[in-house]
C-alpha cells in the first residue's frame, strides 16, 4: 500500500483524535492544577526562573513544563486550554519521531501505524490532555533515542545501512550534540531520569551490537566483552553529548539552586528522587508487577498484542531467525521496554505513568509484527492465528470492562455518568470489524484497530471524559466564591489541601493545616471579602468564632469524597448563621 504524504496523514488523523477531548474541563487534583498553579505564578510575577507555588516553593519538578504551560498561558490566557496544550504538542511529536523510526527500520505503513497507535492507546490520550510533565519528557527521549540509534541501523528507505563488519560507526559531533541537547531539555523536564533513561537504552544496545560483530568474527565470548564496551562507548560520543546536556541543563539548575540557596536542589534530588526510588511516597506503591500490569491497561487496545509481539521478538532474537538489520532493531525495542519497566519497577514509589517513556518501543513492536503478520496473511495465511484470535477476544474484553468501570464510577462518586459507559461499544465492534476483515482483507483489518484505538481513546478522554468530569465540582465552587467579590474574594482553607482552590482562586490561598487552629477564624475577621473553605465535618470548630452575619455560602461534594467542602463568609443578609446553614445552596454537580 503507497501513502504519498505519510506524514499529512499521522498529523490529521492524530490532531482529530487529540482534538476531540480538547474540551475545557475543570484541572483535576493533584497534580494538574498545581503545575498550573505554579505557570501562572511564572506569568503573573514575571520570574520564570524559582517555581512558586502558592506564595511557597515548589520542588517537586524542574522548571520546563512549567516553561511551556507559562508560554501557553501567555498567548491563550491563565485556562485549562493553555495548561494541557504543551502535552498535546508532545504526543504530536512523539508520534513523528515514530513515523521517522517507522519508515526508516521497516517501512511507511510501519511507521503510520506506530505513530498512530500511540496516539491511540488509552494512557497516551489521558497523558496528552493532563498539564503534567510526562508527554513532554516521553517526546524529548524518544527522539533523543532513535536520533542515537539511527546510525546504526540500516535506512530502508534509500537501501543503506552500515557496515556489518568492523568497527561501529561513529555518531558525528552535530548529532551527539543534538541528542545531549535533547537530553538536556528531559533533564530540564523531569530531573536525571531525562538523560538516565536513554543512556541506559543507548550504551548497553550499541554495546551489544560490538559484542555481536566480535562474535562473528570468531572472537571467543569472554574476551570480547571488553572491548565490545569500548567501541561502544566510542562510538556514541559520551562526552559530546554529556557536554551538550550539562550546557542545556546547568544553567536553570545553578540559576534555581543560588536564587533559592540551595532549598530547592535538596528538596528536588534528595526527596523527589532519592526518595521515591527508596520508599512510597503518598501512598504510591505496589509490587514488582505493578508496571507490566497496568501497562497491559494503559497501552489498551494495543496491549492485546503487545504480549505476542514481545515473545515473537524475543524467540527471534534467542534463534536469530530474523535478518541482521531487523535483529538489531528488535533488539533495541526490547532494551527500549525492559530499560523503562524494568528500571521503575525496582522503584518503591509507582505510578502508571512513570514508564510512559516505553510506549513508543510497544508501540513500534507491534506495529512492525502486525504489518508484517498481515502481509504474510495476504500471501498464505496468518500466523499465530490463535494467539491473534485471543487478542481480538481481549479487545472486545476491554470494551465491556470499560463499560462495567463507568457504571461502577457512578455508584461512587461520579453521578448521571451512565451515557458514557457506551464508550465501551468502540473496541467491541472493533474487534467484530478486525476479525472479519482478517479473513478477506489482512492489512484492512490493521487499519481498523488503528482506528479503532484512535476513536475509542477520543472518546474516553472527550465527551465519556467530560461527562466524568462533571463531579470535579470543586472549581465551580471556589469560581463561584470569587464571581461574588468580582474575583478578588481572598480564599482560605482549613485542614483542606487542594491544588484546585489555589489556581481557580488565582494561586494566593492561607492554607489553616492544623486542628482547632484558632487563626482560621480570626481569617474570616478580616474583611466581608474573606471566604474559608473547609470539610463539613469541621464547621462547628469554626462556627462559634463567627460573627453574626456570617455563615455557609455554598457547598459542594468533590469526587470520591465522604463530606461536603463547605464555603463560609459574609451573608448578603443579616440573617443569623445558624438559619443560614441548614439551607445552604449547592453547587450544581
Amino acid at each position: 500500500m503507497k501513502f504519498t504524504h505519510p506524514t499529512t496523514l499521522v498529523l490529521v488523523a492524530a490532531t482529530a483524535a487529540l482534538a476531540v477531548g480538547f474540551s475545557r474541563t475543570p484541572l483535576w487534583d493533584e497534580d494538574e492544577p498545581r503545575f498550573a498553579a505554579i505557570a501562572r505564578a511564572m506569568v503573573e510575577s514575571g520570574d520564570w526562573v524559582v517555581p512558586i507555588y502558592n506564595d511557597a516553593l515548589a520542588v517537586d519538578k524542574p522548571v520546563l513544563m512549567h516553561w511551556c504551560m507559562a508560554a501557553a498561558m501567555t498567548v491563550c490566557g491563565p485556562n485549562e486550554f493553555a495548561a494541557r496544550l504543551p502535552s498535546a504538542v508532545a504526543v504530536l511529536l512523539t508520534a513523528l519521531a515514530l513515523l521517522r523510526a517507522g519508515r526508516r527500520w521497516f517501512d511507511v505503513e510501519t511507521g503510520m501505524v506506530a505513530a498512530l497507535a500511540y496516539v491511540g492507546c488509552l494512557l497516551v490520550g489521558i497523558e496528552a490532555h493532563a498539564a503534567t510533565p510526562d508527554a513532554i519528557l516521553v517526546a524529548l527521549t524518544a527522539w533523543a533515542t532513535v536520533l542515537a540509534a539511527e546510525p546504526f541501523l540500516p535506512d530502508r528507505r534509500g537501501g543503506t545501512a552500515p557496515p556489518a563488519d568492523g568497527p561501529l560507526p561513529l555518531l558525528s559531533v552535530p548529532r551527539a550534540a543534538a541528542i545531549g541537547g535533547l537530553a538536556g531539555l528531559a533533564v530540564v523536564c523531569k530531573g536525571p531520569i531525562g538523560f538516565v533513561g536513554p543512556a541506559a537504552v543507548i550504551v548497553p544496545w550499541v554495546g551489544w551490537l560490538a559484542l555481536e560483530r566480535r562474535l562473528a568474527t570468531g572472537t571467543r565470548r569472554l574476551p570480547a566483552v571488553l572491548p565490545a564496551a569500548f567501541a561502544a562507548l566510542r562510538a556514541i560520543r559520551p562526552l559530546t553529548i554529556l557536554g551538550a546536556t550539562l550546557a542545556v541543563a546547568a544553567p536553570w539548575y545553578v540559576a534555581v539552586s543560588l536564587r533559592t540557596d540551595g532549598a530547592w536542589t535538596a528538596g528536588f534530588f534528595f526527596v523527589h528522587n532519592v526518595g521515591r526510588f527508596l520508599s512510597p511516597m503518598e501512598k504510591h506503591g505496589g509490587s514488582v508487577l505493578f508496571h507490566p500490569l497496568t501497562m497491559l491497561v494503559g497501552f489498551y487496545p494495543w496491549s492485546c498484542f503487545l504480549p505476542l509481539a514481545i515473545a515473537v521478538a524475543g524467540w527471534r532474537l534467542w534463534r536469530r531467525t530474523a535478518p541482521l538489520a531487523v535483529h538489531a532493531t528488535l533488539g533495541l525495542l526490547i532494551v527500549w521496554l525492559a530499560v523503562w519497566v524494568g528500571g521503575f519497577s525496582a522503584a518503591a514509589t509507582k505510578l502508571p505513568n512513570y514508564i510512559l517513556p516505553a510506549y513508543p518501543a510497544a508501540a513500534l513492536l507491534v506495529a512492525a509484527l502486525g504489518v508484517e503478520a498481515a502481509r504474510h496473511a495476504a500471501a498464505a495465511r496468518w500466523p499465530h492465528g490463535w494467539w491473534l484470535a485471543s487478542g481480538l477476544g481481549w479487545l472486545a474484553f476491554g470494551g465491556a470492562a470499560t463499560a462495567v468501570t463507568v457504571l461502577v464510577a457512578t455508584r461512587h462518586g461520579i453521578p448521571d455518568a451512565e451515557p458514557a459507559a457506551l464508550v465501551g461499544l468502540v473496541p467491541v465492534g472493533g474487534a467484530i470489524a478486525c476479525g472479519w476483515l482478517a479473513r478477506r482483507h489482512p492489512q484492512a483489518a490493521v487499519a481498523a484497530l488503528v482506528l479503532t484505538g484512535l476513536i475509542y481513546t477520543a472518546l474516553a478522554v472527550g465527551p465519556a471524559g467530560s461527562r466524568l468530569a462533571g463531579a470535579n465540582t470543586l472549581p465551580a465552587l471556589v469560581q463561584e466564591m470569587q464571581a461574588r467579590h468580582d474575583g478578588n474574594a481572598r480564599l482560605g482553607t482549613y485542614l483542606l489541601a487542594s491544588p484546585n482552590v489555589v489556581f481557580y482562586s488565582n494561586g494566593h490561598v492561607r492554607q489553616f493545616i492544623m486542628e482547632h487552629d484558632t487563626d482560621a477564624a480570626t481569617f474570616l475577621q478580616t474583611g466581608a471579602d474573606a471566604i474559608l473553605l473547609l470539610p463539613e465535618d469541621r464547621y462547628d470548630e469554626i462556627a462559634a468564632a463567627l460573627p453574626a452575619g456570617w455563615g455557609v455560602l455554598g457547598r459542594t461534594r468533590p469526587i470520591f469524597r465522604k463530606r461536603d467542602v463547605l464555603a463560609i463568609g459574609a451573608l448578603p443578609t443579616a440573617e443569623p448563621a445558624s438559619h443560614r446553614t441548614a439551607a445552604a445552596p449547592e453547587v450544581t454537580r
